[in-house]
């Protein structure tokens, strides 16, 4: 790991940062000095230019397989943007009948109960 974080180094394994001794104690940290910002730039785009020459070669050889082996490049399909979840909706419980009418959940649990009876192989007490 560099000893260096955004162009000034650090004082120790404690994380405070050496204001050169000024005695200043907040130095404006946003401030950058020109020849950092210029190696710092010049270094971004090495990198940069060292990737996308490595991406040229991987794509070659790449291209040579798919030429040996006969195989087509699949087409980049371009994602069509989408309005509201990205997900599928999620299941809920069961929405219940508007009316209260149609809802009842004592005649519902009569229902059950007599289906239910019914099908027993003997009979209730109470029935």
């Amino acid at each position: 790991m560099s000893n260096k974080v955004n162009g000034k180094k650090l004082a120790g394994g404690d994380g405070e940062k050496n204001d050169g001794g000024n005695g200043s104690g907040s130095g404006g940290g946003d401030e950058e000095d020109p020849e950092v910002a210029e190696a710092r730039r010049e270094a971004d785009e090495k990198r940069n230019a060292k990737y996308a020459k490595m991406e040229r070669q991987r794509e070659e050889v790449r291209q040579n397989i798919r030429e040996k082996y006969n195989i087509k490049k699949k087409e980049e399909s371009i994602p069509l943007p989408c309005e509201g979840r990205l997900t599928a909706d999620k299941k809920g419980p069961i929405p219940l009948p508007d009316d209260d009418d149609s809802f009842d959940p004592i005649k519902m649990a009569t229902d059950a109960l007599n289906t239910i009876t019914e099908k027993l192989p003997f009979k209730l007490p109470w029935k």
